[in-house]
């Protein structure tokens, strides 16, 4: 890489990382005594981690205030057990008081340069990648679960992180890059089950970069993916040696769940979440349960939708030829939306939408899929410096997550 190349690369990371240090930091100053040094009792990962160095696969005991399944009298961790991979030698080091936060810090500041990444390689342009890879860290309601190293939140930090590293790996020049991101894939989705939904869009993108038959493809791929296969088959042991069967996490077995007649999942939830989801607009109340308009909450949803709009209509009612791009990720709109659109009503069948948080934190998930789908977009509608009109959403989904996100640390560390 020539000299000044290398100095434009240091200097966008600079400036992106310094950017997110301000808005870190000021949420450090005026949410109580939180920060990144700060241990959380929210630790269901570091005790599992702990469990299995100790040999066991539950946990020595109860901990009231943690969400664990109490089967054949012994107390389980069932939230998809990948964030305990990681955190194995910050046991070793810190016990089970391991540094969460930082590591939540740490965790956001990799998806922040991911999706720079990922936005330089769609678009080719440092500045447009910048400011969009701020958008989706700062300007939408990652944020508001990206520094807390609390059980809920850093399992969906580390799956946002692990679906950006996919998509990135997936879409980059090396071929052997396909191994990373199938591996990153599995891994999103040992932190948020519901994340296998993208793993279509994961084996379309290598179907693209392979450029050959589709039997070839599928022997590629059964070769990449041996590293994310031996990953899933570590998954599905650990619910059969556990629960005896390679289907269930132990969520059956919450006491929320035994209590409620209708489990889990329950269709007749839905209305009623799909309302606050999709059409909650109380941005201010404090303390918040099932949150309020996701794409309120992260507007970065609106921009892509809008722009989408744009593309249809200069595509089909001003029959323009898109400056004669190359169309392979056309075909890649509509699956995002489908399958965005089937994560959040698979989302409006659970009890809770997340119990206590601000926005809708849920659907944080899909945001790393929205923001590829922008980014295909924008590719395709190559607008220029018109892509700054961005501005206003992005500053308005900052102002609100900053002070929703006081606002619950606060509570928590007050």
């Amino acid at each position: 890489m020539p000299e000044d190349n290398l100095r434009e690369v240091f200097k966008s990371y600079i400036m992106i990382f310094s950017v997110a240090f301000i808005v870190y930091g000021l949420i450090y100053l005026f949410s109580g005594d939180f920060c990144f040094t700060a241990l959380t009792p929210y630790n269901s990962y570091s005790r599992q981690a702990a469990a299995w160095l100790s040999g066991q696969l539950y946990l020595p005991e109860n901990v009231p205030w943690l969400e664990l399944a109490n089967f054949e009298g012994r107390y389980y961790v069932v939230f998809p057990p990948f964030p305990s991979v990681i955190l194995l030698p910050f046991v070793l080091i810190f016990g089970i008081d391991t540094p969460d936060n930082t590591i939540a810090l740490i965790i956001s500041l990799c998806s922040l340069g991911y999706a720079y990444k990922l936005g330089y390689k769609m678009l080719g342009n440092r500045y447009y990648a910048m400011f969009l890879s701020l958008f989706l860290i700062l300007g939408t309601n990652y944020l508001h679960i990206s520094l807390w190293g609390a059980v809920w939140y850093i399992a969906q930090n580390m799956a946002f992180l692990f679906t950006l590293m996919a998509f990135y790996y997936a879409l980059s020049d090396n071929k052997n890059h396909s191994y990373i991101a199938l591996f990153a894939m599995c891994a999103a989705m040992g932190c948020r089950t519901f994340n296998v939904l993208y793993l279509p869009i994961i084996f379309y993108l290598i179907y693209i970069r392979e450029n050959e038959s589709f039997s070839f493809f599928v022997k590629k791929v059964l070769l990449y993916g041996i590293p994310a296969f031996a990953l899933g088959c570590f998954f599905l042991w650990l619910n059969y040696a556990r629960f005896g069967s390679i289907f269930e996490f132990g969520y059956n077995y919450l006491p929320e769940f035994i209590n409620d007649p209708h489990g889990m999942f329950y269709t007749g939830r839905m209305m009623f979440n799909l309302g606050r989801m999709l059409f909650g607009f109380n941005l201010l109340e404090f303390p918040m349960f099932y949150g309020f308009a996701f794409w309120v909450a992260s507007p970065i949803v609106i921009s892509f939708f809008i722009c989408l709009f744009v593309l249809v209509y200069k595509s089909i009612i001003k029959k323009d030829i898109l400056n004669g791009q190359k169309t392979d990720y056309k075909y890649m709109i509509a699956p995002i939306i489908l399958l965005t659109t089937a994560h959040i009503l698979l989302f409006s069948l659970y009890r809770t939408l997340g119990g206590h948080n601000f926005g809708s934190r849920y659907t944080v998930d899909t945001l790393p899929v929205f923001y590829l789908g922008f980014l295909f977009v924008l590719k395709r509608l190559n607008i220029g410096n018109n892509i700054y009109l961005n501005i206003a959403p992005m500053l308005f989904g900052l102002i609100l997550n900053f002070y929703g996100t006081v606002q619950f640390l606060s509570y928590y560390y007050g």
